[in-house]
């Protein structure tokens, strides 16, 4: 139910984002939708006020409500409750402090005003979405229901695209157009404490358990750094460059970021379940189950990242035809973005059970080195190379923090050779070679419209497909029969309810 949901929600997402970017770029031009990412980049800074309790707050929780303890869930969710109160205040102060800033950074293309009321307004968006019902989003993550957040997520996504369309259709300015977005996404979390209040038992009266989320501060400082890696970037151009370059960066960013968002709905849930076993301290089963989930990770992004790395130039330059304030065009850029994607996909088993087991002070100095490489990197680079300079810092920060993460898994929590890392590495990389050469001297045909596209991508993809359940049976042979037997099963059952 979590990864159907999941992958229905990431449908939706993934179709609704592209529609509204589309209309901003048509509608109102590059700079338009390069201001609104910019800000919403920056504003994601929300994230690091309820960073580091939203990971301690699972691990604290995946033991008593295996024990079905509620009174123990009440005073985590009531302890976690009490610190995101605090946060929201702190942010609101961040946001009119930001509003006030950031107006200078585009003075030269926007009035001071019109930055100033735009970043207030995408900043009651981006509070609301985050802060009321993000406590209770945690406890339905860990007990294994993140379907329940997809599915009003999945509603809320569709009503704000239709809100957002009908504005600007009736000529509604972008201030219009993101207020309504803020009102849509505001019935987010209203509709999640509901379900929560009726689903549980808590109790409000139980004394906060602080000593449960004792190391949010270093799952904080993580966050902080993560934070500070993933919006290097935009960043830096929106101080190095300029506006029109941020846009190029979100039309490809946004291809390569949703991608990473499918793959993870095809494990959601993993965490939670990787909690419990560890709470139950089931050895065997924990390293049997990691093999099968490095398989499905490593197997899906070399197929789905192998395909975007090909088709992504042609998809951008068909996205934005009729566009012509800047140019589209960044195959080099492309492979760098791609190859960064890939690899913030490939740590996705050892981070998943790093924090499940609740090691985040061990791993945090791996984050702020992480952080460093990409910002030394991206801003030594990119007043020569541009955006492949900031796509250059990406990339070796990415694969550093990779390796660490899948380093301390083996020699800490499952006991294992790293090689094996290091075997899908190579199988993978050999893999988007093979079908590079082969989509171009096979799949000639000139690509003028989506639905050639859309072909193309399918041939692309099947090639993928192909070689990657060929090495799974050659290199991966045990775990791939079965995961086989597994999918088998459960697809048998669905056809018997």
């Amino acid at each position: 139910m979590n990864m159907m949901a999941s992958i229905g929600y990431e449908m939706v997402a993934v179709i609704c984002g592209l529609i509204l970017p589309r209309l901003i770029l048509s509608t109102f031009g590059s700079s338009y939708n390069g201001i609104t990412s910019s800000i919403t980049q920056f504003l994601s800074c929300v994230t690091l006020l309820r960073a580091g309790i939203g990971g301690v707050t699972r691990a604290s929780l995946y033991k008593p409500l295996a024990d079905n303890d509620m009174e123990s869930v009440s005073a985590i969710i009531n302890a976690t409750s009490k610190f995101m109160q605090r946060v929201a205040l702190i942010f609101a102060g961040m946001i009119i402090v930001f509003a006030c800033i950031y107006p200078f950074l585009t003075n030269d293309e926007f009035e001071w005003f019109f930055s100033f009321t735009l970043v207030l307004i995408l900043g009651v968006s981006t509070f609301v979405q985050y802060y009321f019902g993000i406590t209770y989003q945690m406890l339905l993550q860990a007990d294994q229901k993140q379907y329940v957040i997809s599915i009003i997520q999945i509603i809320t996504t569709v009503m704000n695209t239709a809100v957002a369309a009908a504005l600007i259709r009736v000529g509604g300015s972008i201030h219009t157009v993101k207020l309504g977005s803020a009102i849509v996404f505001s019935l987010n979390p209203i509709a999640i404490n509901r379900y929560v209040k009726k689903a549980y038992c808590l109790n409000k009266k139980v004394s906060p358990n602080n000593q449960a989320i004792r190391q949010r501060w270093d799952a904080f400082w993580q966050s902080v750094a993560f934070f500070v890696h993933n919006n290097t970037d935009i960043i830096v151009l929106t101080c190095f460059a300029n506006i029109k370059e941020v846009s190029v960066y979100t039309v490809y960013n946004y291809v390569i970021a949703n991608i990473r968002n499918i793959i993870v709905t095809f494990v959601t849930g993993f965490g939670a379940a990787f909690g419990d076993m560890l709470a139950k301290k089931e050895e065997g089963l924990i390293r049997k189950n990691l093999q099968v989930y490095e398989l499905v990770i490593f197997d899906l992004t070399a197929i789905i990242y192998t395909t975007a790395g090909i088709m992504i130039v042609p998809f951008a330059l068909i996205y934005t035809s009729g566009v012509t304030d800047v140019n589209y065009a960044r195959p080099v850029f492309a492979i760098f973005i791609t190859i960064a994607g890939a690899f913030s996909c490939f740590r996705i088993p050892y981070q998943t059970i790093v924090e499940a087991a609740g090691h985040f002070k061990q791993t945090k100095n791996g984050a702020f080195v992480e952080a460093g490489l990409n910002i030394v990197i991206s801003i030594a680079a990119v007043i020569k190379f541009g955006l492949v300079g900031v796509a250059m810092g990406t990339v070796v920060a990415t694969i550093f923090r990779s390796i660490q993460y899948s380093t301390y898994l083996s020699k800490h929590i499952v006991k294992r050779s790293i090689s094996v890392f290091w075997k899908h590495i190579m199988v993978n990389g050999t893999i988007a070679i093979i079908v590079a050469i082969i989509s171009i001297r096979l799949f000639t045909f000139e690509i003028t419209n989506f639905w050639l596209w859309a072909i193309k991508s399918v041939l692309v993809a099947l090639s993928s497909a192909l070689f990657v359940v060929i090495s799974s049976l050659v290199f991966y042979r045990e775990d791939f029969l079965y995961l086989f037997g597994k999918m088998k099963k459960m697809a048998m059952h669905k056809m018997n309810m």
